[in-house]
């Protein structure tokens, strides 16, 4: 059966743009989508033609959906574009009325969005990246990187990168990155140090022993889960857990203010109180 652009795109609630840009991913993608021209003209998916709904199971495919579509607001794509338009196809229902019961947000700020679209990019055609990068102190230094990937780690947005300055791998947090542009020298990907390498990079983990005061359990079980650590005789608990290396650590528990207190290890105990002194000197 043949339909006319603007009957389709009224039906899924699009714009006849879209819906034409939707038609070239379908084509794209092995769809065989048959365009008729003239004034009784249209599209039709030619007979014969049937998805494969067998491969997930209509759960599933609402779970993928709704995964696919936090990451297509953070980073776009037109291979993401792509998949969802197939597994809204799959869903047999239009895009504009899609429910699920799973919904994922992580899309970066306006700025980050345009840096994240530049080193795709990059990473896409083996190009180098040069920018200026600031570390926690404020330091500033100039890099070039062989950019991997674009992560999201730690509640925030990282670039995967060899970098030619400090002969290593590294993360470099997109909001500290200034002014980056691509180069057009490009280079060979090299092989990581393994697959979840990125995953350790920036300071390791710490083994901490902390009290968790009453007041501050309900949110420490939010950030962290339920069932850690023992009760303790102020109603609170004494938790074992391993943590982040590095400003993120410190920043994370100085939030809890006095709901948590780092027992041990004393290097850490320490710089918490260090640090406390230093924020309460603001005040006085």
């Amino acid at each position: 059966r043949l339909h006319s652009a603007p009957d389709l795109a009224q039906r899924f609630g699009v714009s006849t743009r879209t819906l034409y840009r939707d038609l070239d991913l379908l084509s794209a993608w092995g769809c065989p989508i048959e365009s008729i021209p003239g004034r009784e003209g249209g599209f039709r998916i030619l007979p014969g033609y049937a998805l494969d709904r067998s491969i997930l199971d209509r759960s599933e495919l609402a779970a993928a959906a709704a995964a696919l579509s936090g990451v297509r607001e953070a980073v776009g794509g037109r291979d993401l574009d792509g998949a969802a338009v197939k597994i809204d196809a799959l869903l047999g229902r239009p895009r504009n009325r899609r429910k699920s019961w799973l919904r994922i947000s992580l899309a970066p700020g306006r700025d980050e969005r345009r840096l994240v679209e530049l080193l795709r990019e990059a990473i896409e055609e083996n190009r180098l990246v040069q920018f200026g990068y600031r570390d926690a102190e404020g330091r500033r230094t100039e890099r070039a990187v062989e950019p991997a990937a674009v992560v999201y780690l730690w509640e925030g947005w990282y670039l995967w990168a060899y970098c030619r300055l400090r002969r290593d791998w590294r993360l470099f947090k997109l909001a500290r990155i200034e002014g980056p542009k691509t180069r057009m020298e490009r280079f060979e990907p090299r092989t990581e140090p393994s697959e979840d390498a990125w995953r350790s990079v920036g300071g390791g983990r710490t083994d901490l022993r902390i009290r968790v005061a009453p007041s501050a359990l309900a949110r420490f079980e939010e950030e962290l889960g339920r069932g850690f650590g023992t009760p303790d005789d102020r109603g609170g608990r004494v938790v074992d857990i391993r943590l982040p290396s590095g400003d993120w650590l410190f920043s994370f528990l100085l939030g809890f203010g006095d709901g948590i207190e780092v027992l041990e290890p004393p290097e850490v105990r320490m710089e918490m109180a260090e640090r406390a002194r230093k924020t309460a000197g603001v005040y006085e």
